[in-house]
């Protein structure tokens, strides 16, 4: 299961925070959604907050990397924090660690 919260840290930064397994299926969705509105709503610094993801499939290294173009499109900068384990290697091996900067 998958949840997807959402909070303002500054007026143009918001922090998207993932819980659960980013894996193929419907609750996927709702990530996309949520970066997309956040934009909409005028914020152009995100942080994806990995911390409490156990488990990332390719579906979620998609979605990770939309996000991170359509914040690019709008002219803004994202950021990935807080992936550790199996789900910080699945970014080392797919080599995205190169191109989204990681936080611990």
């Amino acid at each position: 299961m998958l949840t997807v919260t959402t909070r303002r840290c500054e007026p143009d930064i918001t922090v998207v925070q993932l819980s659960g397994r980013v894996t193929l299926g419907r609750e996927s969705g709702q990530v996309e959604a949520v970066v997309i509105k956040a934009i909409e709503s005028g914020a152009r610094k995100l942080v994806i907050d990995l911390a409490n993801v156990s488990y990332i499939d390719s579906t979620g290294i998609g979605i990770v990397a939309f996000c991170f173009g359509r914040i690019s499109k709008a002219g803004g900068e994202a950021r990935v924090a807080g992936a550790q384990g199996l789900v910080l290697d699945v970014f080392r091996i797919t080599r995205l660690d190169s191109v989204i900067r990681f936080f611990p």
